[in-house]
């Protein structure tokens, strides 16, 4: 067995499937078009934070980032000028699962705040996404809708630059 099926045979081992080779450019816009949608889902019109998805480390078979990757994309929805945060969460509950995915939890975090939080994977793509109605935040800053919407581990095609 060469190097390269024997890093294969143990991403795969660990992960529980064989990552993807797949062009980084192509998995952020997949991500980026995710957040869109979930915005457009929520139903609501305010601010969202402009950030772009971005490369991030697939820890559990390259916590040096040299071939294997994932991709996150945290954003958030704010300042609401239409409809409310509580409307953005009611169509999120209704409308992921019209569109493939499976909502996991549905409840409230674990802090102090007990937050609304949904968190709901896509089977078909395998992305997930957690979504928290800060509505209680320390500090006395505003609410908002934080979004995090996350890839599952990728293979770089040869030659990238992670």
């Amino acid at each position: 067995m060469n190097d390269n099926s024997e890093t294969n045979g143990n991403a795969e081992g660990k992960l529980g499937y064989k990552p993807e080779v797949r062009a980084v450019e192509e998995t952020k816009q997949e991500v980026n078009a995710i957040s869109s949608s979930l915005l457009d889902w929520m139903g609501v019109e305010g601010k969202a934070t402009e950030s772009g998805a971005a490369v991030s480390v697939c820890e559990a078979i390259d916590p040096d980032l040299t071939k294997y990757y994932a991709i996150h994309h945290p954003w958030s929805v704010y300042k609401l000028s239409k409809g409310t945060f509580e409307t953005a969460m009611q169509n999120l509950r209704e409308r992921l699962p019209k569109h493939g995915w499976d909502i996991t939890k549905d409840g409230e975090t674990k802090s102090q705040a007990r937050n609304p939080e949904i968190v709901a994977v896509n089977r078909r793509t395998h992305h997930w996404v957690q979504i928290e109605w800060a509505r209680e935040r320390s500090g006395n800053l505003e609410e908002l809708i934080s979004v995090d919407v996350d890839s599952r581990c990728y293979r770089a095609p040869k030659g990238t630059d992670l």
